[in-house]
């Protein structure tokens, strides 16, 4: 290659080094390269749960630029939404050096079917929802009460060219047994939600007879009963539909020169699905054949593609009676450029082609994650093809963009390449001190992580353990933290099966090669340079918000302001408001769900004033749901896995049982004679449903002067939901309830005095009651509202408060120049719980049918990369899965699996 000679490479440095300090003052929006982003991933202890399950995660946030652990932010953000896209739960986690863990709960108020699981940092806002983590997940019914699906006898009838009829059948009382009258129901299709009433039939069904137009792959039935329980379904409309791609290298197909094409076969479900064919032009001459890999993916050759002709993809129907279908390849253009990328031994085989430029300058340039690596310069030759090779192991580990410009720097061709550079991973070794095992046998694991040349690594490591008969197809299709960091957080869109392209399998190359050609996009978010962004890093805590009221037409003095917080580390702490009224103050660190505040407003002279205070509110950005993913089809292992999590938890609920633990309904019986106006309420309005003493109220309240609600809502959410509002106020909803009304000491509340029901102090508080479909409503409401009810309700709930005073809402008032509210802050870490073997108890005469044995999210080797640790194995028998993820300081990573066998016969449960 004697032109080589000619090639100047570049080594570009990073440009600049922004150092972002959330603490500035008054900073609202600025600009900054997009590869300042961060990169945030969670490894989650599995896909597929049951109710009453914990969802276990550690997190890792990442600088996009370089993959160095990052330090801009300290809080990460982590959500669960269902399917109707509302966010059920949000955690804060706390990030040490970029390091976190955290849990969810799975309530068995849930409903069962797909949840997504989303994370991201108040910085990476700036940056879209592409550099968001998403996951979705499974969840099943623990029990098998319900042997109808809610939604069933689905039908999709063809009427006409045009049109098309939908059937199906709606149960709702298989959720909710309180049922009784119109049923709602949503139908969406591309996008567009139409929603209707559907009255019972004389045979007690819901039936929907639905016409529409269009070419829709999927619709999405949402039904809603009286009392707001919900239930969904995506039904695929078309089962045979085949979405065939062609995507040509570098983006088109170019007249007389060669070309790869890669290809991409999606089924109704937006899944890869195998599928061979032939490549012929408008004569049926034959190309070449193609056939794709068990993901839908692969590629082809096109010898000197003529742009006088037209080329297809033949495909043979499976039923012999239907026609043969032809898909069109894109269409030849006559004057254009291709850039191909072929491995070549250790070495990458460029190869820049155009059929116009005659021995023009050339530039290529290389980047990855926004950052370039090196800018090169050639000459094409008289034939218009120039050939050179890079040595791999020059390049990084990931996905390369190689862009081809002319002279004046415009862009001809691009081409994005997965470089496996494993050199720059970490190596994680992994032994067990045995060859194989008995039940409930410990096993003791060393770890020692090390780079390529076997030189100790200090890493941060994560250990999972689990049954590789009910988890492990699972856990290796899943992402991992290398299929995250090198493919899903450089690719647009969903990958499907990311574990699969990191099982060191020999023909690994050509499917990251075929995922490059077909799901490779350009320059992902990296591109977007100099845009201004209004979200800055959050380094800590904090409470911010306006003050109003303290100007006039003459400008008065600054506000100033006390914070004052009720935690575990209480704090004090005096700021004046700027010019507009802004403050922001920065709390210690707190655990838990909320932390109250209270701030008291006074002029700069100390004088306390009654200035209206608002909270700034930190909103969660939408949730945007593929419905694709709520598609669940049967899976033989995933029903297995189920089948083993009921044997579970009907052992343990037996032992519960046994042992006198009896689980009891929502009411708590004070046990003490009712008072006067308890029996007034009771006879006026009917007997509570739930029963809360104050007692229990006031010993949940610790070291806090905030209020009634704050504390309900900290600690009885399971009696009576605390809905938080803009600015800080609480109010108190009744599940069920279509309005919640409130009497204090058998006084209604009046509209106007709402704002002070939260802030009775628990100690006054002898008794908190909820009834969830009172008698007299109406005239209750008159009280309350001063006019009658305008419209029919269903149920009107009441909560019930009696005080010691006796004397109503205006025994006590809220002070002036106050608020009071709460604040989310991180979320408390919890640790894994698992049986232990060597020590007798009880609980180990039961039957151990865990699949998930071990969790540990935080443990570092030593600086001779050496650390191990041990778990006891449970009765399930085979071979249990060691999953290892590693990070090191300086942004390397690693995945390892082991597999161990545990014998002994299995454990079978005789169900009665």
């Amino acid at each position: 290659m004697r032109v080589f000679s000619k090639i100047v490479f570049t080594l570009l440095l990073f440009l600049s080094v922004h150092v972002i300090n959330a603490q500035k003052d008054t900073v609202s929006a600025y600009s900054a390269p997009s590869h300042l982003a961060e990169k945030v991933y969670l490894q989650l202890d599995g896909k597929v749960y049951t109710k009453g399950n914990v969802i276990w995660f550690k997190s890792i946030v990442l600088s996009a630029g370089n993959h160095f652990p990052s330090t801009l932010s300290r809080i990460l953000y982590v959500e669960l939404v269902n399917s109707d896209e509302t966010i059920m739960e949000r955690k804060l986690i706390k990030l040490d050096n970029g390091i976190g863990q955290g849990f969810f709960e799975l309530f068995e108020s849930y409903a069962p079917g797909t949840y997504l699981i989303r994370a991201y940092t108040s910085w990476n806002k700036n940056f879209g929802p592409d550099f968001f983590f998403k996951e979705y997940i499974q969840v099943f019914a623990n029990n098998q009460r319900i042997q109808r699906r809610p939604i069933n006898s689905v039908k999709f009838i063809k009427e006409d060219a045009e049109a098309y009829r939908l059937t199906a059948g709606f149960n709702p009382l298989e959720m909710d047994s309180l049922h009784q009258g119109k049923l709602k129901v949503s139908i969406t299709l591309d996008n567009k939600v139409d929603s209707l009433f559907l009255k019972k039939t004389k045979d007690d069904e819901y039936l929907l007879d639905y016409t529409f137009s269009g070419d829709s792959r999927l619709v999405r039935l949402q039904m809603q009963t009286e009392n707001n329980k919900a239930y969904a379904s995506t039904i695929i409309l078309d089962q045979d539909l085949i979405d065939l791609q062609f995507l040509p290298e570098s983006g088109e197909l170019v007249h007389g020169l060669t070309s790869k094409v890669g290809f991409k076969v999606l089924d109704a479900r937006g899944k890869g699905k195998m599928l061979a064919g032939e490549i012929i032009d408008e004569q049926e001459n034959l190309i070449t054949p193609f056939k794709s890999n068990e993901l839908g993916m692969g590629s082809f050759i096109i010898q000197n593609a003529d742009s006088t002709k037209k080329y297809y993809a033949r495909i043979k129907a499976e039923a012999p009676e239907l026609k043969t279908l032809l898909y069109p390849l894109p269409k030849v253009t006559p004057v254009g450029n291709v850039l191909s990328i072929k491995k070549n031994g250790d070495n990458l085989l460029i190869r820049a082609k155009s059929n116009y430029l005659k021995n023009d300058s050339i530039y290529l340039t290389l980047s990855q994650g926004g950052k370039r690596l090196y800018d090169l310069k050639f000459e094409l030759p008289e034939n218009g093809t120039f050939n050179f090779e890079l040595a791999c192991q020059k390049l990084p580990d990931g996905i390369i963009s190689f862009t081809m410009l002319d002279s004046k720097g415009r862009p001809l061709a691009e081409r994005v390449y997965f470089n496996e550079n494993p050199a720059s991973r970490i190596k994680i070794n992994l032994a067990v001190d045995k060859e194989s095992y008995e039940k409930r046998d410990l096993t003791e694991l060393t770890i020692e992580t090390v780079d390529q040349t076997n030189s100790p690594i200090p890493a941060h490591l994560s250990v999972l353990v689990v049954s590789k008969k009910q988890l492990g197809k699972i856990q290796q299709q899943r992402q991992n933290i290398l299929s995250y960091f090198l493919l899903d957080s450089e690719l647009k869109g969903e990958i499907e099966n990311p574990g699969f392209y990191f099982n060191k399998d020999s023909s690994m190359h050509d499917h990251l090669d075929a995922l490059m050609l077909t799901q490779g996009w350009r320059n992902y978010n990296y591109n977007k340079q100099d845009v201004i962004y209004t979200h800055l890093p959050e380094t800590n805590l904090t409470v911010s918000g306006q003050v109003s009221g303290l100007f006039s037409e003459k400008r008065k003095k600054q506000a100033e302001l006390t914070l004052t917080t009720f935690g575990n580390n209480p704090t004090v702490d005096v700021q004046i408001a700027d010019s507009l009224g802004n403050f922001t103050f920065n709390l210690k660190d707190e655990y838990g769900q909320q932390v109250n505040v209270l701030i008291q407003s006074a002029k700069a002279s100390g004088k306390k004033m009654n200035y209206n205070i608002a909270l700034n509110d930190k909103e969660s950005p939408k949730a945007n749901f593929d419905l694709k993913n709520t598609i669940v089809e049967p899976d033989s292992l995933v029903d297995d896995f189920i089948r083993k999590e009921l044997q579970r938890k009907k052992i343990e609920q037996s032992f519960e049982v046994q042992e006198g633990n009896i689980l009891l309904d929502e009411i708590e019986f004070t046990g003490t004679r009712l008072t006067e106006n308890q029996q007034e309420v009771r006879e006026e309005y009917g007997e509570p449903d739930v029963v809360i003493d104050g007692k229990a109220i006031q010993e949940k309240e610790q070291n806090w002067s905030y209020g009634l609600y704050s504390v309900l809502r900290q600690h009885f959410l399971d009696k009576i939901i605390i809905d938080h509002h803009p600015g800080g106020l609480l109010s108190a909803r009744i599940t069920g309830s279509d309005i919640t009304l409130v009497v204090v000491d058998g006084i209604p509340v009046k509209s106007h005095d709402y704002q002070m029901i939260p802030y009775i102090p628990p100690t006054e508080v002898k008794s908190f009651e909820v009834i969830e479909c009172a008698k007299n409503f109406d005239k209750l409401f008159l009280e309350t509202y001063g006019k009658p009810l305008m419209w029919p309700i269903l149920c009107g709930g009441v909560v019930a408060i009696y005080t010691y005073s006796e004397k109503g809402i205006h025994g006590t008032k809220k002070p002036v120049g106050l608020l009071h509210t709460s604040i989310p802050v991180f979320s408390t870490p919890r640790d894994f719980y698992a049986p232990r073997y060597d020590k007798p108890n009880l609980i180990n005469k039961l039957p151990d049918l865990r699949t998930l044995l071990h969790w540990e999210p935080e443990l570092l080797t030593n600086a001779s990369g050496k650390t191990s640790t041990s778990f006891f194995n449970g009765d399930n028998v085979g071979e249990m899965m060691i999953v290892v993820e590693a990070v090191s300081g300086d942004g390397s990573i690693g995945y390892q699996e082991l597999e161990y066998v545990v014998e002994g016969q299995e454990t079978v449960i005789v169900e009665f």
